[in-house]
């Protein structure tokens, strides 16, 4: 085979620059293959808050890559994690995280992309606060925070549903959980009930709590919530759910004139009545 033909990097660095952005995405994967992609990392990096979801993406795969199979990109994602640019802090944490295990380093971007306008975004980045609080325990305490006192409620949103996968077995993430079925916005009411169906260990009160939602909550959604959350918690921890809050399952199930609702009763007394409660 012959020998891997390198562009020069001005036409590289031009290609990066262009005004089409399938041209800098192409140029993204070209980077990758040219023996000297190290000079290309710091126009990489830049290239990671492209405007252009595809072209940031190309990116960010390529100096994975190139991190992975010769480093020397360390120093250009630290700079980028610095930008004035939303979108390439995120791109340096996203890669950063790609290339190692993340650390405490990456907790402001990935907290500020909890605010992001991409869904994507946002999901990725819970993801990775997930990941981080694995590693490292600073993260949980700062979950918890966020789903208590967050300024925006897209971002304690999107923290209760990473403390649902971080932390399904602690007491303390239940109790905040609880805490936030009563949040003044409604997408995250519904977020905190549906995060009580992933607990292990539900907080003292926890059915009183759903089964007050069940019969009292304006909206129906949430009611179904909370309904199918009891189903859940009934099915793995049987002791949560007292004989009492059975009977009242029961009862509203007679009583329910929502054909949705009533459907959701009667799957939570099923899970319920499978774990040996009822």
């Amino acid at each position: 085979m012959g020998a891997l033909v390198s562009q020069p990097i001005p036409a590289l660095l031009e290609r990066l620059a262009s005004a089409d952005p399938e041209e800098r995405r192409r140029a993204c994967l070209a980077a990758v293959e040219d023996p000297s992609a190290i000079s290309l990392v710091d126009a990489l990096a830049k290239a990671l808050g492209d405007p252009e979801k595809a072209v940031a993406r190309a990116a960010s795969d390529a100096l994975v890559e190139i991190g992975t199979r010769m480093g020397g990109v360390e120093s250009a994602l630290r700079e980028a994690l610095r930008s004035d640019v939303p979108g390439r802090r995120w791109g340096a944490a996203f890669t950063a995280a790609r290339i190692e295990p993340p650390g405490p380093g990456l907790l402001p971007p990935l907290v500020e992309a909890l605010e992001s306008p991409d869904g994507d975004v946002r999901w990725a980045a819970a993801r990775l606060l997930v990941e981080t609080g694995r590693l490292h325990a600073e993260v949980m305490p700062l979950l918890l925070a966020m789903v208590r006192s967050g300024e925006r409620a897209v971002q304690r949103r999107m923290a209760t549903f990473a403390l649902r996968e971080l932390a399904p077995d602690r007491i303390e993430a239940a109790e905040v959980l609880l805490e936030a079925t009563r949040d003044t916005d409604l997408q995250v009411r519904r977020a905190a009930f549906t995060a009580m169906a992933s607990l292990t260990a539900p907080a003292p009160g926890i059915a009183t709590r759903l089964l007050e939602a069940l019969h009292q909550d304006d909206d129906d959604a949430s009611r179904r919530l909370a309904a199918l959350s009891l189903g859940e918690i009934g099915r793995a921890n049987p002791r949560a759910i007292s004989p009492e809050a059975i009977r009242q399952l029961r009862d509203q199930e007679q009583r329910c004139q929502d054909p949705d609702l009533r459907r959701a009763i009667q799957r939570a007394l099923g899970r319920i009545s499978h774990s040996g409660a009822a």
